[in-house]
């Protein structure tokens, strides 16, 4: 199972190895504003590696891992890896531009809900029987983010007091991964026909 998704588990063993590291080292690789305007470009990949506790990190990997686990193989880890490598840049230039009151970032939680809108619209097209099942999922997910929109706190995960949840980060990692899904379907078709 593990072998057709490397680049999803060592995504998810990077960002648990992160955040045992400890804080200077997670301090060092977040996405922060200033760093990242006076040239710490390392940042805008960075970020989406570092966690603010091992209980975040354990979290945002289990959504990835689940996630990624099904939708890396239906396109291949060469493909998926250049979709996280660019969604990541993408995300970080997003914040960067829309949110100009967010001064630090960090999680993989947008990347795992590109994965989630990535698998889901595979699934949409793979599996038609389980299109209720994706649609109460998709409701899911928004209701979690609009919870977190307008609570300013995290519906699963405990973050320091003064962290705020970058909502944010998970509309863009929604959008990033219906544009992935979009893209991805010619090979994904050609690796459903016989």
């Amino acid at each position: 199972m593990f072998r057709g998704a490397p680049v999803t588990v060592a995504t998810g063993a990077i960002c648990l190895l992160l955040a045992w590291a400890g804080e200077p080292l997670g301090a060092g690789l977040a996405w922060e504003r200033t760093g990242i305007l006076h040239g710490e470009l390392w940042r805008l990949w960075s970020g989406h590696l570092v966690h603010y506790s091992i209980s975040h990190a354990a979290a945002d990997t289990l959504v990835l891992l689940a996630m990624g686990l099904y939708a890396e193989p239906l396109v291949g880890s060469r493909r998926f890896g250049l979709v996280l490598a660019g969604a990541a840049l993408v995300l970080s230039l997003g914040l960067l531009a829309l949110v100009p009151g967010l001064q630090e970032y960090r999680g993989a939680s947008a990347l795992g809900v590109l994965a989630a809108v990535l698998g889901g619209a595979l699934a949409w097209h793979r599996h038609p029987a389980s299109r209720l099942i994706l649609c109460c999922a998709a409701l899911a997910l928004a209701s979690k983010t609009l919870w977190e929109a307008f609570a300013h706190t995290a519906a699963f995960t405990d973050l320091p007091p003064g962290v705020a949840v970058a909502w944010q980060a998970h509309v863009l990692g929604a959008l990033l991964g219906a544009c992935a899904a979009a893209a991805c379907q010619p090979v994904f078709r050609r690796r459903l026909t016989p």
